[in-house]
């Protein structure tokens, strides 16, 4: 414990530096975790895009042989 003004200034100046840093580490462990999440979900949404594509690729194929099973050209512009 300081006994003088200027120790006690120092101790609380020291005190308030430490609970910025507590803070400032807290806040950067939950910007990673955002960060972490968006990475997630944004991973998510290109595997929902790729099944959506295969499964549009797939159903363009069955529509096209389909069509010549009936004897139209499916390969029209």
């Amino acid at each position: 414990m300081a006994d003088t003004l200027r120790g006690k200034i120092t101790e609380a100046g020291n005190a308030v530096g430490e609970a910025a840093t507590k803070v400032g580490n807290k806040v950067s462990e939950k910007a990673e975790e955002v960060k972490d999440w968006a990475k997630e979900k944004l991973h998510q949404a290109q595997n929902r895009a790729d099944e959506a594509d295969q499964s549009a690729q797939h159903a363009q194929k069955e529509a096209c042989e389909d069509a010549k099973a009936q004897g139209a050209d499916c390969h029209r512009s």
